[in-house]
């Protein structure tokens, strides 16, 4: 096994483009000291069902794109994933390296065995508060709460029995003074202007980060994740105020732009805050730092709008279907999607109630991928619920089995866009790897190499000297060494608008 220790910054969605723009506004920041000393490489996911972060990194993960993996919803049944194609961190630990996992999507789905895991942090739409070792399980329970208090739009209440637990544990477990004033200024901020609100995202990931390096110095694992969606969800929001003149972006009116302008810059502050402390670990322990993203984002037209009608009474709407609150289980997915659970004897008449609805003449339909206004997915006994109906404008009855049902009746409502607007910045294929190694001055290749997200796993297994399974690509180590010059791994094809992947031919 190696003896040089990894860590993987999962950055979710960040393309190059803003990666370069923050360079550039601040060209004496932590991550222009970063890319100047890192290996840069492109990434292109190359997945065929969806572009989505629930589906693109468990294929970053796993080495295999989503029509092998078979992960497109959160919430899902990992089952056959997890047998046919676990996860980096579950093989390695199989394998006797030590693991510490931090948020990392779809690990909800906990080992069986957690004798080579250091630490234990499941992603933010875990079912159940479970963290390994237990005494952190103060810190996911507020987690958890303040996630799903802030779905879609930020909550700024506090739930205040968990907050208190919280502040007792943080106080021993990490702890910074950066992460307290960079708080402190950020309510003190709102306070003046309420629309700063959108800030509180940028926060929670500093906690995580405190949490994470007191776990990194006291359990010392040979490879650890940590995830932060924060920048991603700046973007989807903002970008038409970050970047106006974009072709085909969402024109928004000047006073919307000008009071939303800074949010994806100081999301990207916080991130720096993130990555200086991150570098100085990796330089104080001879760790090399790989910062990814799955895939990435660019302007999308949209309009403005102030909320849509989903889903906002599960329970109402799972009676209407016909079951009792027994007959099913709610797995925590990202509003608008719904995900559940249902008896198995239940599941069938479940299904055909589904396909019973429909709303001004568009009915429920059957698909992997998310169809608006309404559609659903099943695997087995788990079901994956879509309803968005942007800029509704009808009468509020929907049709079930024929019958004209009021929306009420139904559990379905308005649910607010917080700053009238839905979504900005769009998923492309299109990523980013950077690997730092601070016992190497300035990396060999000064280009952005091309490579597929499905190298980056079995890079990792090369890395560790961890036999690579035979459904992987073979690796490339060259990915992870900044003293060596890449190599362009895949190829795109020419398309309009977004590129289309390549297929690539199954393997084993």
């Amino acid at each position: 096994m190696s003896s040089r220790k990894v860590i993987m910054f999962e950055t979710n969605e960040i393309p190059f483009r803003v990666f370069d723009d923050y360079a550039q506004k601040r060209p004496d920041s932590h991550l222009a000291k970063l890319m100047a000393a890192s290996k840069q490489m492109s990434t292109v996911c190359e997945d065929q069902i969806e572009l989505d972060p629930w589906i693109s990194w468990p294929t970053l993960h796993r080495g295999v794109i989503d029509e092998q993996h078979q992960i497109v919803h959160l919430g899902q049944s990992l089952d056959f994933a997890d047998e046919n194609y676990p996860p980096i961190w579950r093989i390695l630990a199989d394998h006797g390296v030590s693991v510490g996992v931090m948020g990392s999507l779809h690990s909800s789905s906990v080992p069986v065995k957690l004798d080579n895991y250091s630490f234990y942090v499941p992603d933010f739409f875990a079912n159940e508060s479970f963290t390994h070792p237990a005494d952190l399980a103060a810190f996911q329970d507020f987690n958890l709460v303040m996630t799903r208090r802030s779905a879609r739009n930020v909550d700024t209440g506090l739930p205040m029995k968990s907050a208190g637990e919280f502040l007792k544990f943080y106080a021993t477990h990490g702890a910074s003074p950066s992460t307290i004033a960079t708080t402190a200024k950020a309510i003190i901020a709102e306070r003046r202007q309420p629309h700063l609100r959108c800030r509180r995202r940028s926060i929670q990931p500093l906690l995580s980060l405190d949490l994470f390096l007191h776990l990194m110095k006291r359990e010392q694992p040979d490879f650890a994740t940590l995830y932060t969606n924060h920048v991603a969800a700046a973007m989807h929001r903002y970008w038409a105020a970050a970047y106006p003149d974009d072709p085909d972006g969402t024109v928004m009116p000047a006073q919307w732009c000008r009071q939303f302008e800074d949010e994806i810059l100081y999301a990207m502050d916080c991130l720096d805050l993130m990555l200086g402390r991150l570098m100085k670990f990796a330089r104080r322990n001879d760790t090399k730092l790989v910062v990814c993203s799955s895939m990435g984002q660019a302007a999308h037209k949209s309009e403005e709008t102030t909320g849509f009608v989903t889903i906002v009474d599960l329970n109402q709407f799972m009676g209407r279907m016909g079951l009792s609150p027994t007959d099913w289980t709610e797995r925590h997915a990202m509003v608008p999607c719904v995900s559940v659970t249902v008896d198995p004897e239940k599941a069938d008449e479940f299904e055909a109630r589904l396909r019973s609805i429909s709303c001004n003449g568009q009915p429920m339909v059957f698909d992997k991928r998310e169809i608006e206004p309404i559609s659903y997915d099943r695997t087995g006994d788990s079901f994956h619920l879509f309803v968005y109906f942007e800029r509704y404008a009808g009468a509020l009855t929907a049709e079930v089995a024929g019958e004209p049902t009021a929306f009420e009746s139904l559990g379905w409502g308005f649910h607010e866009h917080q700053d009238n607007i839905d979504c900005t910045g769009r998923h492309t294929p299109h990523g980013l790897l950077l690997t730092y190694d601070p016992a190497v001055s300035k990396s060999a290749d000064s280009g952005r190499s091309a490579i597929s997200t499905v190298d980056i796993a079995p890079a990792l297994l090369s890395h560790f000297n961890v036999p690579i399974p035979d459904y992987m690509q073979d690796p490339d180590p060259g990915i992870l060494d900044p003293a060596t010059v890449g190599t362009t791994i895949v190829v795109r094809a020419e398309g309009g608008g977004v590129e289309q992947p390549v297929k690539r031919q199954p393997v084993g």
